[in-house]
């Protein structure tokens, strides 16, 4: 009985297998020793540092608020009545635009202050030595938060030199959050001022009308 024997191909050697091979367990295990010195580190995250990164992240939540509801008002928020010579005589604010603008920015507050969040802390601030402080890549901490916030107006007349005045519409946004996790528990309270108009009078301080009562 013949017996037919099979041929065996070898495959090709390709010299750069191995160097993928290589490179691929140095990233593995980069980032096996990137993960054990985050979680190494949470241990070393004081509450200073825990809350200043909470306080960052609900800045950041106001300010995001206020340019996305500001992008959707693109109209001023005050018109300006002048006389015949130029001169300003009023300045008279948009109180619906308004009231629409604070009640937008609390309503994307209340969405974002609420619920898991993720700060970030650099790595050269858990180490204590003074040179790495805020540097580094950031080390991610998960907390839960609970927040708050309230919105105002306010318009000011300032001294902007000789016979001039600076008449400002501000909106100040007052917030604030804690969280009440075990092991990075923190409460902040954060205020932000954006002007929302800005005025510069020659002359006499002109009548403002707000629309209010």
């Amino acid at each position: 009985m013949y017996i037919r024997k099979r041929r065996r191909f070898f495959r090709p050697y390709r010299p750069g297998r191995g160097k993928r091979r290589t490179a691929a367990a140095v990233s593995l295990l980069a980032v096996l020793l990137l993960a054990l010195f985050a979680e190494l580190s949470l241990g070393g995250i004081s509450p200073e540092l825990t809350q200043e990164a909470a306080r960052g992240y609900v800045l950041d939540c106001i300010t995001q608020a206020v340019e996305q509801q500001l992008a959707e008002e693109p109209e001023p928020f005050v018109t300006i009545d002048r006389d015949q010579s130029g001169q300003v005589v009023m300045v008279q604010a948009d109180p619906e635009r308004l009231n629409r603008l604070k009640a937008g920015v609390l309503e994307r507050l209340a969405k974002s202050l609420r619920g898991r969040a993720t700060v970030y802390i650099p790595a050269g601030s858990l180490t204590g030595v003074g040179l790495l402080n805020g540097r580094g890549f950031p080390v991610p901490i998960s907390l839960g938060l609970e927040g708050s916030a309230v919105a105002e107006l306010s318009t000011d007349f300032i001294s902007a030199g000789v016979n001039q005045t600076c008449h400002r519409l501000v909106l100040t946004v007052h917030a604030q959050a804690y969280s009440q996790s075990k092991r990075f528990e923190t409460a902040v309270a954060v205020d932000s001022s954006t002007v929302l108009a800005e005025t510069l009078v020659v002359g006499e301080v002109p009548k403002l009308m707000t629309g209010r009562e």
